[in-house]
């Protein structure tokens, strides 16, 4: 198990001086990324090996956010490496160990040679001893798409959106997508279903459904394929 201990800071709290959601997805995926460095293991030293991981699905349980100078401690250990997939746990607390939030999440290694998925060598996943899962209802990494929608505004993948694989970060597609909550929804767990990564200059288009105690946001090229679905539950 990996663990960072951090407070919330004013750049990751929004107007009700709480932690934004994107910012909660940037703990979990920085604290992946630096328990990987602890491991041996960075990007840096996949990539000279032609490997990287690639995150594939997210589930986010929530049941409280943190508020500004709030003192936290971010918690992530993989419990299962096998085949394609890895698969890692995430748990957000506060100083005194109460429960925030937790997450499942789901990675792939692709070989970015050829930009494909690749079976995880036995010397990657000996890096990566399993810990037992966190209890929770895991759901299924499939997102519905539902069929009717309505067309939001078109958003242009900016600068800032990238990261060190010259992709849109994954929690810049969460960013984007918060903007079409309805006012005072309460985001009780969030899941995302990544499909193809977006690059400089790209254009997103938004397919945005409100339906009850839920909201679907499909963002799409311009031909209708999918970069990512994030499904917000109330």
């Amino acid at each position: 198990m990996y663990q960072l201990n951090s407070k919330v800071r004013y750049s990751e709290a929004d107007s009700s001086e709480r932690l934004t959601y994107a910012s909660l997805l940037n703990y979990f995926q920085d604290s992946s990324t630096l328990h990987s460095e602890t491991l041996g293991a960075s990007g840096q030293s996949l990539y000279e090996n032609h490997m990287a991981w690639i995150l594939s699905f997210w589930q986010i349980c929530i049941e409280d956010m943190p508020k500004l100078s709030e003192d936290i401690v971010v918690s992530t250990w993989p419990y299962d490496t096998k085949g394609l997939f890895g698969m890692r746990n995430f748990c957000m607390e506060t100083a005194d160990g109460k429960r925030l939030a937790n997450a499942n999440s789901i990675w792939v290694l692709i070989n970015t040679e050829t930009g494909r998925p690749m079976k995880i060598p036995a010397e990657v996943s000996a890096l990566y001893p399993d810990e037992p899962k966190i209890e929770m209802d895991y759901c299924e990494r499939k997102i519905a798409i539902p069929s009717e929608y309505e067309e939001k505004e078109p958003v242009r993948v900016a600068g800032y959106f990238i990261d060190t694989n010259h992709h849109m970060n994954n929690g810049k597609y969460v960013m984007v997508a918060e903007e079409y909550l309805p006012e005072d929804f309460n985001v009780r767990e969030i899941r995302v279903e990544y499909k193809k990564a977006a690059v400089l200059n790209d254009v997103l288009y938004p397919r945005v459904t409100v339906d009850g105690n839920e909201v679907t946001v499909v963002l799409v090229d311009e031909k209708g394929s999918t970069y990512a679905t994030v499904l917000f539950i109330r």
